[in-house]
């Protein structure tokens, strides 16, 4: 997972530095290309798909006849799948099952309210897709989810940094999934520009973000560089 605040340079450097054949699962509604012009690839072997619902993305993860020929399967990004997508079809769901005088009070808010339920049905789906890209992993995909940063989220007001993600559950459970948190923040110039690509951190000495780091390599920062972190990792193992 890789996590970092709007417009760092997350999206533009898994297009510059993943290993392709790529799949690139776009969750959020936006267009694509400014990042794959930014990437400067013209040779990368990718093929996207846009998420339309909940459950025709699960039918497309748990197929893994969909991914034989990638080497490298994206999800951009986890917090507009959860905070927005998931959460709405959530809502929508619990409102249609609602009566027509319940509809009548506080329709609006009531249509965009989670109710305790909505809540843990939101951590649990997100839990199934995280094992379903876990097995893509175990069959030798490498599976790179991004997410949006969270100052001081409410499940934890202790950490300075973490992925913004919905509730409770599934944000103090989701690292146990993952072999690799990063934190990418951006690098500037010496006259305040961006310079990609940006910085990831794997571990926190201090606890003050969440970071997780699996192996047994010192180098635990640095340049966000896919197909060396990956190489680093490899060796470690």
């Amino acid at each position: 997972m890789l996590y970092g605040g709007t417009g760092v340079g997350k999206t533009t450097t898994i297009l510059q530095t993943a290993p392709d054949p790529l799949c690139y699962v776009q969750t959020e509604p936006r267009s694509l290309k400014p990042s794959l012009d930014a990437a400067k690839r013209p040779t990368l072997n990718l093929d996207i798909a846009l998420y339309e619902d909940w459950v025709g993305l699960m039918e497309f993860v748990t197929t893994e006849s969909n991914f034989e020929r990638y080497a490298t399967v994206v999800i951009d990004s986890y917090s507009s799948l959860m905070n927005i997508s998931l959460s709405s079809e959530i809502e929508d769901q619990a409102y249609d099952a609602r009566t027509e005088k319940e509809k009548q009070v506080k329709p609006l808010v009531s249509q965009a309210k989670l109710s305790l339920e909505g809540y843990g049905g939101l951590a649990s789906q997100m839990f199934r897709l995280t094992a379903a890209l876990g097995k893509l992993s175990q069959r030798g995909k490498i599976v790179v989810v991004t997410a949006l940063l969270a100052e001081n989220p409410k499940w934890n007001r202790e950490l300075a940094a973490a992925p913004a993600l919905k509730g409770r559950e599934f944000p103090v459970n989701m690292p146990g999934f993952f072999d690799l948190i990063g934190l990418v923040e951006p690098r500037t110039d010496g006259e305040g520009n961006l310079v990609f690509p940006p910085r990831v951190r794997f571990q926190s000495p201090d606890d003050s973000f969440v970071a997780k780091f699996t192996g047994t390599g010192s180098k635990t920062e640095g340049s966000l560089d896919l197909s060396k972190i990956l190489k680093t990792t490899e060796r470690n193992e």
